[in-house]
């Protein structure tokens, strides 16, 4: 469900995880993707990330929301306040995700690109840079080998965010300095990422 008739990155991922491949599937769109959530709910194939606006359409991506039976904690969600800036995301990759991806060890990461978390956005109100958006793109770059990275344009309602974000993108996982907004800090949500930490910490089985 959603505002997409054909989910390309399921698509792409479930590909992969046919021909035996770890997939991440990192989803920085401000809506919950319910339906990618859904697709690979019980897979322990693909590791499905999604930071998002809470609460917004489609009401979904609860913190306690980590995946079905065979593939519990392979499905992290990350609900934020309106007004969350990129040091929120920045901690929630670092302090919440990353050891989840590492555990996991992908052999691919998958992008849901949306730029509609862009503070400019008229259809939400987080607060992300074109900038913050390149930090994130690094860092999910970072969690496999070089080439492995693919991104897809995704939401995006304000067309210079979504262009300069675009931009930002792609010359970060090039290696380009191309940031044509800075990084935004001060906003809620610190709090947010604790809480889904702490949820995924007591739903998992295990130390």
């Amino acid at each position: 469900m959603g505002f997409c008739l054909l989910n390309s990155v399921a698509v792409a991922a479930a590909a992969l995880a046919q021909r035996g491949q770890r997939v991440l599937v990192v989803d920085w769109d401000v809506h919950h993707g319910n339906g990618t959530e859904s697709i690979f709910w019980d897979d322990p194939r693909v590791l499905y990330v999604s930071t998002h606006q809470s609460p917004l359409y489609p009401g979904t991506g609860a913190a306690a929301d980590v995946g079905g039976p065979a593939a519990l904690g392979t499905n992290i969600n990350v609900p934020l306040p309106p007004g969350a800036t990129g040091d929120v995301f920045a901690y929630a990759f670092d302090e919440l995700v990353a050891p989840v991806v590492e555990r996991f060890s992908p052999q691919w990461a998958l992008v849901s690109s949306g730029f509609d978390a862009h503070r400019a956005d008229p259809l939400a109100q987080l607060a992300l840079s074109a900038g913050d958006f390149a930090a994130l793109a690094v860092r999910a770059a970072s969690w496999v080998g070089p080439g492995r990275t693919v991104v897809v344009l995704e939401g995006g309602y304000d067309l210079a965010a979504v262009s300069a974000s675009t931009g930002a993108v792609f010359s970060a996982l090039l290696g380009g300095s191309s940031r044509p907004e800075a990084p935004t800090s001060g906003g809620p949500g610190r709090q947010a990422v604790d809480d889904a930490r702490e949820a995924l910490r007591r739903l998992l089985p295990g130390p």
